[in-house]
Order: structure tokens, then C-alpha cells, then sequence
């Protein structure tokens, strides 16, 4: 028996697959099995598939009737024979300890589950790649390498993270709790109903602070970007609400979560959706589903007040009671956010060069976002960490302020820590910079959002 069984399903990733394979077979692990489910791929995909299980024989191919992630993904269940279960997305790609040092930790804690942080990375125009490490702990509010429960994950002791493809699954455990992906059409979002089934009856689940996984959000066809999320979201949900009212014994802790749960996933997608795109067609029926679900959720007392924040509670209230002054208001403040982002891209554009103080997280985030956006002006990084002169940073030469003061003595300086900006342009200040050529990185955004190529392809900066 195998180790780990490493799932891969596919449709029409021919761009990226070579690498996401090299990635896969080159583990350090080598007892492991290789499923590849390809969903009929027409770009000669699943051709090189066949390639590398010719030459690998813990490759096994398989070729889907569905192009259905989910379908793809309990073919794969199905056929797996390790003790543990791992899932790569086809488009990104693997270090190469991943699943060794996962597997290790998984057997050494009995764990149902292991995962861990990841990076994000995106492809610039001239094929270079900058690369953006997501923190579990900073993002979702996850505790690292201590062994959590169902109920710790229901009573608030630990989060959940939204991805499923970072970590690696007890095999046993999965077929124990009859745990499966619901097979709709698409790449439609079922990982949604897998991580909430995983989370809700697990009995050992751990979490690490180290990145092996690398993300892809350069792909414009992944469902990620999908216009449709919303209503791939309603079905997800109302599978899970079916999945566990079909118990012998409804656990109201467990409803009041799902109910919790539920509530983020109708709004956040659709507010993310007027930020950066347009909803597609339909969404007001959906919508309108997802309300009836969580006005029924309050009436049987899972959703109240004490059991979200305030502003949440705001807007689910909005949500219930007037759907349409909700969608007014849901508008405009995805209107201000994107505009917001928007200015904020134009002004730097307009500079001949800029320079960004703090190589922290902030400050990488807001390179990610220059960037991303066709940016290219970006000069250096400067910092007052005497450790991190003179060495590279994002693609960029990291210096002192005062270096940076001396080469670039025209440059905006974009002040990275809003908290400490008044010390910060004082210090800039000394150095001979005018309080006009100073900037300050004020926006509330996440790796996520700064690798939006959405924003990329909408064109919202002409230089």
C-alpha cells in the first residue's frame, strides 16, 4: 500500500501540466501513487498525461465520462489505495518535501488531517514570477501544530481555512465519515462541501506554519474567476444542509456552525463579484435562495446575533429583511473599494519611479498588486532591518532608507507600515525627500486580492 495517493484532476491544462507533473513525480516521497482524472481535455493534455505514465508506473490515468471536478475527484477516491489522500490542482505545482514531511507529521500525531500554509504566485510579462506566502494564522485565524477536534472547530477554538489542496487526508477517515464531493457539472466549486464535512467530523486535524504548495492566479479559466461562484456556492450548501439533516440525530451545535458558515459563503463571493466583475445572469434567484436559507436559519434560532460580529449581523439582517436596499448597499461599497484600488494604482503609475519603505508583508503585497496590474516602476525596496540591505526582495534591490534617499533622490516613496508612516516620512524627510514625493499604503488587502488578474484584464490602469 502507498503512502499517499496524490489525486490530480484535469481539463484542458496543457500550459501548466509538465511543470505540475515534474512537481509531483520528483517527490522525495517516492512510495506514493499518482492518479490523474482528465475530463475529455482538447489542448492535448491528456495526451501528455499518457507521456509521463508511460514512463512512471505509480501513475495510474484515468480518463473521466463527466466534466465534473467533483466526479473526477471520487473517481479518484475511489482508486486510491495509500493511507493518506493528497490533492494537486493541475495548474500549480509542489515543492518537492511536501509530502514526505506532511505524511511524516500525519503518522507521527495519528492526524485525520495535516496541512499548512501556501505561496501564491503569479506570471508578470516578461515571465517572471513573483511568488506571495499565504499565513493560515495571519489570514484565517488558524493555531499551528496543535491537534484539533470537530467540536474545537464548532466552538470557535479553531478556524477553517478555504482550501483543501494544502494539506493531505486520512484516507480511512474520509471513507469512515463517508466523505465525498458533490458531482455537479464544472470545476463549480465542490471543494466548498468537502471542507466543511472534513472540519465538521474530524477528530485529529493539524495545521503547520510552512509553505509547500504553490497557488496559481495567473490562470483566467480557473473557477476561481468563475461569474457563476454564487450559485455554485447555493448548491454546495444546500447539499450540506441535506448531507447532515439526514442523520439519525441533528447535532444543533453542528447546524448552528453550518448556519454561521453558510451566511459568509452567500455574501462574500457576491461582494467580491461586484468588486471585480459581474455577477452572471440569474444571480438575483440564487441570491434569493441563499435568503430564504438564512432567514429559516434565524427563525429556528442557528443564526443570531451572539454567534457572528456586529457588522455581519448587520448585513445579514439586511440580507433577510430588505434584500433590495441590501443589494443597493452591497453595490456601492463594492463600487468605493475598487475605486479605491483603482486611484490608488492610477497615482503610482503616474510616477517615473517609485521606491516602497518596508519589505514586510505589506509592503510585498503592495508590489504584488503594482505589478500585477502592468505596473513597472517600482525601483527598489528600502528598510530600516539592517539584515535585508543589500539583498533582493520581491525581483527588487532591498537598501536602506538612506541609500534609497541617495540613488532615488526624485522617486515617490511609498511608506508600506500605515501605523508607523509619521516616524517613517520624518525619517524621509531627513534625508532630503519632500513631503510631496511621499505616499502612504493605506488599503486593507489580502494576497488574494492583490493577485487578481481580474483587475489585470479589466484594464484599470492605461500608461
Amino acid at each position: 500500500m502507498p503512502k499517499v495517493s496524490i489525486i490530480m484532476p484535469s481539463l484542458d491544462v496543457a500550459a501548466y501540466i509538465r511543470e505540475c507533473m515534474d512537481s509531483v513525480v520528483c517527490q522525495t516521497l517516492q512510495d506514493i501513487e499518482i492518479i490523474c482524472i482528465d475530463a475529455g481535455s482538447a489542448d492535448g493534455t491528456f495526451e501528455i498525461l499518457r507521456e509521463y505514465a508511460k514512463r512512471d508506473p505509480r501513475i495510474k490515468l484515468i480518463l473521466s465520462s463527466r466534466k465534473s471536478y467533483g466526479y473526477q475527484m471520487n473517481l479518484g477516491l475511489r482508486e486510491a489505495t495509500g493511507d493518506y489522500i493528497g490533492i494537486v490542482e493541475t495548474d500549480d505545482f509542489v515543492l518537492p518535501e511536501m509530502f514526505e514531511e506532511l505524511y511524516t507529521y500525519a503518522k507521527d500525531n495519528d492526524a485525520d488531517f495535516v496541512k499548512s500554509d501556501f505561496d501564491i504566485f503569479t506570471t508578470l510579462e516578461n515571465g517572471k514570477r513573483i511568488f506571495l506566502e499565504y499565513s493560515l494564522k495571519k489570514h484565517s485565524g488558524i493555531q499551528y501544530n496543535t491537534v484539533f477536534t470537530a467540536d474545537d472547530f464548532m466552538n470557535r477554538k479553531q478556524t477553517i481555512d478555504v482550501f483543501i489542496w494544502n494539506g493531505i487526508y486520512k484516507r480511512e477517515f474520509l471513507l469512515e465519515k463517508n466523505i465525498w464531493f458533490q458531482e455537479t457539472s464544472g470545476a463549480a466549486f465542490q471543494d466548498c462541501g468537502f471542507r466543511y464535512q472534513v472540519v465538521m467530523k474530524v477528530k485529529r486535524g493539524v495545521y503547520l506554519n510552512h509553505s509547500y504548495y504553490r497557488y496559481r492566479r495567473d490562470n483566467i479559466n480557473s473557477s476561481t474567476y468563475n461569474s457563476k461562484c454564487v450559485a455554485f456556492n447555493l448548491a454546495e450548501c444546500k447539499n450540506l444542509i441535506n448531507i447532515f439533516q439526514k442523520e439519525k440525530k441533528v447535532d444543533s451545535k453542528r447546524m448552528d456552525f453550518l448556519a454561521r458558515e453558510i451566511a459568509v459563503i452567500a455574501l462574500a463571493p457576491y461582494r467580491e463579484l461586484l468588486t471585480w466583475g459581474q455577477p452572471a445572469d440569474g444571480m438575483a434567484a440564487v441570491l434569493e435562495e441563499f435568503r430564504l436559507i438564512l432567514k429559516d436559519f434565524i427563525n429556528r434560532g442557528n443564526l443570531r446575533q451572539s454567534s457572528v460580529a456586529e457588522n455581519a449581523w448587520l448585513e445579514i439582517r439586511m440580507f433577510v429583511e430588505n434584500p433590495d436596499f441590501y443589494n443597493y448597499y452591497t453595490r456601492l461599497k463594492a463600487e468605493i473599494n475598487a475605486e479605491s484600488v483603482k486611484d490608488f494604482l492610477r497615482i503610482i503609475a503616474s510616477k517615473n519611479e517609485v521606491v516602497i519603505f518596508g519589505c514586510g508583508y505589506i509592503g510585498s503585497c503592495a508590489y504584488c498588486l503594482v505589478r500585477n496590474n502592468g505596473i513597472d516602476n517600482v525601483a527598489a525596496f528600502c528598510d530600516n532591518d539592517r539584515s535585508k540591505w543589500n539583498t533582493s526582495h520581491m525581483e527588487c534591490l532591498a537598501i536602506s532608507p538612506e541609500e534609497a534617499s541617495k540613488r532615488f533622490p526624485k522617486a515617490c516613496f511609498l511608506i508600506a507600515n500605515a501605523a508607523h508612516s509619521r516616524e517613517m516620512q520624518k525619517q524621509l524627510c531627513g534625508y532630503g525627500i519632500g513631503e510631496k514625493q511621499i505616499l502612504t499604503f493605506g488599503l486593507q488587502i489580502s494576497p488574494l486580492d492583490c493577485t487578481n488578474v481580474i483587475m489585470r484584464s479589466a484594464q484599470i490602469v492605461c500608461r
